[in-house]
C-alpha cells in the first residue's frame, strides 16, 4: 500500500463521462476503517457489562442478544433491542460446540452477528474463526455453545462467554490503553477450575476428618462410661461396706450403754433410796429442800431410764460426725431418740 494520508478537502479537477466531478483527494471507506482500527481495538464495549452479551432464551435451541455496540476492523455495529439467535439442530451422537460470532463481512459490506455451527464429535472443539490478514471475512467470538446428543432446550450452563477473551474478541479500547485480555481470561479460567478441584478435595477431606472425628469421640465416650460404671460400682460396694461397719458398730455401742445403765440402775437406785430415808430427817428445811428437789431430778432420770428400756428408745444428744453438740437457737441441746439395737422382736 503506498503512502496515504487524510483527510483534507478534495477540489474538483475535473468531470467524468457521465458528468460527475472528479476529486483530487477522493478516498474509499477502507482508509476512515483504517483509522479507526489504529485507533481503537476491536470488540465489545466494556460498559455496560451485558454489551452483546448472549445467553439462554429459554426456548428451544434459541439464544438471546442482548443491545450493545462492537468494532470489528475499523467497521462497527450496534443495536439497541435484543436479538434472536437459533442454534441448528441438536447433535445425534456426539457433543458439539457452535460459536456465536461478530463477523466483518467485506463481500455484502456488513457487520453481523450470527452462529457459527462446529463439529459434534467424541471431544468436540470449537469451529475456527475466520481472521485472515486480507479476505472476505474476519470474526470475533461472543460466546461459545455446548449442545448435547439429541438436547432440546439450551440453558445457560450451555454457554461460555467469551467476550472477555482478547484472543478471539475482547473490549474495546484505546490505542494507549490497548489490553491484552487473553492471559488473563486464562488465568481466571484456570484459577477457577482448580478453586473448583481444590474445594471438591478439600470438602472431601472435611467429610473424613468429621467422620474420623465422630467416631473417636464415640470410642472415648464408650471407654468413658465403661470406666465410669466400673468406678461408680466400687464406689457403691465400698459405701455398702461402710454403712454396714457403722451400722454394726452403733448398735454394739449402744447395747453397751443400755447394759451399763441398766446395771447402774441395779446395783444404785436401792442404796440411794435407803440412804435417802436414813438422812432426809437430818437436814433443815433448805438443806431438805434442796435434797428433794435432787431426788426428784434423779427419780426423773430413773423413770427415763425406765422408759428407754420398756420403750426400746433411747435419748441422746444429737452431735456431728466430728463429735460436736448441735444447739438449738436458745443454747439448748437438741435430743433426739433412737431404738437401742436393731431387733425386729
Amino acid at each position: 500500500m503506498a503512502f496515504r494520508f487524510g483527510y483534507f478537502d478534495s477540489e474538483i479537477i475535473g468531470v467524468d463521462d457521465e458528468g460527475m466531478p472528479i476529486f483530487d483527494r477522493a478516498e474509499t471507506t477502507d482508509l476512515f476503517s483504517l483509522l479507526f482500527a489504529f485507533l481503537v481495538s476491536d470488540g465489545v464495549m466494556a460498559a455496560p457489562s451485558t454489551c452483546f452479551r448472549i445467553r439462554a432464551a429459554g426456548n428451544g435451541l434459541m439464544l438471546e442478544r442482548d443491545p450493545g455496540f462492537g468494532m470489528v476492523k475499523g467497521h462497527f455495529c450496534y443495536d439497541d433491542e435484543v436479538g434472536q439467535l437459533t442454534i441448528g439442530a441438536a447433535p445425534q451422537q456426539y457433543d458439539r460446540i457452535d460459536r456465536v460470532v461478530m463477523r466483518c463481512n467485506y463481500l455484502q459490506r456488513m457487520v453481523e452477528i450470527v452462529v457459527k455451527t462446529g463439529t459434534e464429535a467424541a471431544n468436540p472443539v470449537p469451529p475456527e474463526l475466520l481472521r485472515p490478514t486480507a479476505g472476505d471475512y474476519f470474526e470475533l467470538c461472543l460466546a461459545n455453545v455446548r449442545l448435547t446428543a439429541g438436547q432440546k432446550v439450551i440453558t445457560q450452563s450451555c454457554i461460555t462467554d467469551t467476550r472477555a477473551d482478547s484472543s478471539v474478541c475482547g473490549f474495546i479500547t484505546n490505542l494507549v490503553s490497548r489490553i491484552d485480555t487473553a492471559v488473563f481470561f486464562a488465568q481466571l479460567d484456570t484459577f477457577y477450575q482448580e478453586f473448583v478441584d481444590k474445594s471438591n478435595t478439600s470438602y472431601e477431606q472435611f467429610v473424613n476428618m468429621a467422620q474420623t472425628a465422630y467416631d473417636s469421640f464415640l470410642q472415648m465416650m464408650e471407654e468413658s462410661y465403661s470406666g465410669l460404671t466400673q468406678r461408680g460400682e466400687a464406689l457403691y460396694a465400698e459405701y455398702e461396706d461402710y454403712v454396714r461397719a457403722l451400722k454394726a458398730k452403733g448398735d454394739s455401742d449402744l447395747a453397751a450403754i443400755t447394759q451399763q445403765l441398766i446395771d447402774f440402775r441395779n446395783t444404785n437406785e436401792a442404796k440411794f433410796l435407803e440412804w435417802f430415808e436414813t438422812i432426809k430427817g437430818v437436814f433443815s428445811t433448805d438443806v431438805a429442800g434442796e435434797l428433794l428437789l435432787k431426788t426428784q431430778t434423779l427419780n426423773e432420770q430413773v423413770a427415763e431410764i425406765e422408759e428407754m428400756l420398756f420403750s426400746g428408745m433411747v435419748r441422746a444428744e444429737l452431735a456431728t460426725s466430728q463429735g460436736d453438740t448441735i444447739i438449738d437457737s436458745m443454747g439448748n441441746t437438741i435430743m433426739v431418740r433412737r431404738p437401742i439395737c436393731q431387733c425386729t422382736n
